[in-house]
């Protein structure tokens, strides 16, 4: 398995078999359920259902999407804080754009898995509520482009710092039990 995976391909084949779903909001989603503690493989049936109404994925497709899956799974849990989000690298307009459709599905993924998301308090209840907020954002295509990448870079990280976040509370860790 790759390390990487290549947004762009990932997108040509989405729109190529009509699925409606950028790659980041694939990701967005897949992030979001494995965040809110997914540990089975009912991902996949939520995955099918959000693409391709529960019909079954073409190959190669398919097979990207578990690879980007296990990808992002990895990465979550990597204790390194490894986690990225998967987002287009063209033009700054276009990165905000897949930005909000990434935390929108972010949140869909995790309410899917934590209905009760909503009654959360603490840190994550906050960053919740902020994810909410990040997908109300707009721009003014006039505005300074180098404020807005600024400003663009600084949510990116909050957002995947809160993506860190959310997976470590609902997801329990390996403890190991110790031998005397």
């Amino acid at each position: 398995m790759t390390d990487k995976i290549n947004y762009d391909e990932l997108n040509r084949q989405l729109v190529r078999h009509k699925l409606g779903i950028t790659a980041a909001e694939l990701h967005g989603f897949l992030s979001g359920i494995l965040a809110g503690g997914n540990h089975d493989e009912s991902w996949y049936p939520l995955v099918k259902d959000i693409l391709n109404d529960g019909q079954t994925i073409i190959e190669p497709l398919n097979q990207q999407i578990k690879q980007l899956y296990s990808l992002t799974k990895q990465q979550l849990a990597d204790k390194d804080f490894e986690f990225q989000l998967l987002l287009s690298e063209h033009d700054l307009f276009t990165q905000i754009d897949d930005l909000v459709g990434w935390v929108n599905h972010f949140l869909l993924g995790i309410g899917l898995v934590q209905p009760k998301l909503n009654r959360l308090k603490g840190d994550v209840g906050e960053a919740i509520y902020d994810l909410r907020q990040i997908v109300k954002l707009g721009y003014d295509e006039n505005e300074d482009l180098n404020e807005l990448g600024f400003a663009f870079e600084e949510i990116k990280e909050y957002v995947r710092i809160t993506s860190i976040l959310c997976f470590d509370e609902f997801n329990e860790a390996d403890i190991t039990p110790t031998i005397h």
